[in-house]
């Protein structure tokens, strides 16, 4: 079993979602999986840079303020800079996530 050095546990979700940065248009996307202090989406045609600040809708959850930690390709890890209610975490998982794609 391999160790996670995370502070909360992630759950993985298909949840539809939008982004809008901060001095940018909005963009749909894929919430591919969430916790309370962050998520990580697919965004095909990311070009947002680690660090920059971006606003989150989840589902009909949002929007949300956060910052971008890291990018690999098209996989985009934001945090978010409060963490979720967990009530609001617990609703988008199970009532929100769609399932595989």
């Amino acid at each position: 079993m391999s160790k996670e050095y995370r502070r909360e546990t992630r759950h993985t979700v298909t949840v539809a979602g939008r982004y809008r940065a901060r001095q940018g248009g909005a963009r749909d996307v894929w919430i591919k999986d969430i916790s309370e202090y962050g998520c990580r989406f697919f965004d095909k045609f990311s070009v947002l840079q680690t660090d920059a600040g971006i606003l989150v809708k989840v589902g009909n959850v949002g929007p949300i303020p956060a910052d971008v930690k890291w990018r690999k390709g098209h996989v985009v890890g934001a945090e978010f800079e409060q963490p979720l209610h967990p009530s609001v975490l617990e609703h988008i998982i199970r009532e929100m996530d769609q399932g595989e794609e």
